[in-house]
């Protein structure tokens, strides 16, 4: 049964009243991030947490956890949890923030969960990596490179910044997502030493030009 808005706030709030009063490190991040959940991921992170909600028509029920939150950063880089990925290599992937800070913002998240202390050189390789992307593709005045811990997962902000814009944290819709994964996902090389197929029909074979050879 589909959450309403009521529902969702109410949920939220109790949420946020949970965290507030919990041990985990950025509190003022993970409640951003809740807060800034639509109805249909707000959905998805209550699924993928093991949240229970029993519905009622006045929307006041707290909603009750089997396990503690699941990191939000593990079930993106386990393919559990829908997200806009740009590039990877064997440690960490590179996805579009969903409310980014500027136009091209990405997250480095690696695929372990791991301190900010432990962060692989591969994770800030692959940062350098897309922040080369993104002054190639986009032209910003400069690119911020960031390291943060949410749930105790680091990550790695890639932040983009314009001349005369104001960077500050705006929803992306589906379509500005999209957009800007096509133009900033690596292309898909082919192998070095694979041989191209060839595809020869008896017409194709027909109109192949005659050469004619003498054997001395």
């Amino acid at each position: 049964m589909p959450i309403s808005k009521e529902q969702m706030d109410v949920i939220k709030k109790q949420l946020l009243k949970q965290i507030e009063s919990s041990q985990l490190e950025n509190k003022e991040q993970i409640k951003e991030h809740i807060q800034n959940l639509d109805e249909e991921q707000l959905e998805e992170f209550l699924k993928q947490n093991r949240i229970q909600v029993s519905p009622s028509a006045s929307g006041a029920e707290k909603p009750s956890a089997s396990s503690a939150p699941k990191c939000i950063f593990c079930s993106i880089t386990n393919n559990e949890t829908p997200s806009y990925k740009i590039a990877e290599n064997k440690k960490a992937i590179a996805i579009l923030e969903i409310n980014p800070l500027s136009k091209g913002h990405a997250l480095i998240i690696p695929n372990e969960h791991t301190a900010i202390e432990k962060l692989p050189k591969s994770s800030l390789g692959l940062a350098q990596k897309i922040a080369k992307k993104i002054k190639k593709k986009l032209k910003p005045e400069d690119v911020k490179i960031e390291t943060a811990s949410i749930q105790e997962h680091a990550i790695i902000n890639v932040i983009p910044i314009y001349k005369n814009q104001k960077v500050e944290k705006i929803k992306a819709s589906e379509k500005e997502l999209k957009e800007m994964q096509s133009i900033l996902q690596a292309k898909k090389r082919i192998p070095r030493g694979k041989k191209r197929e060839l595809n020869l029909t008896k017409e194709s074979i027909k109109n192949l030009p005659k050469i004619s050879f003498r054997i001395p």
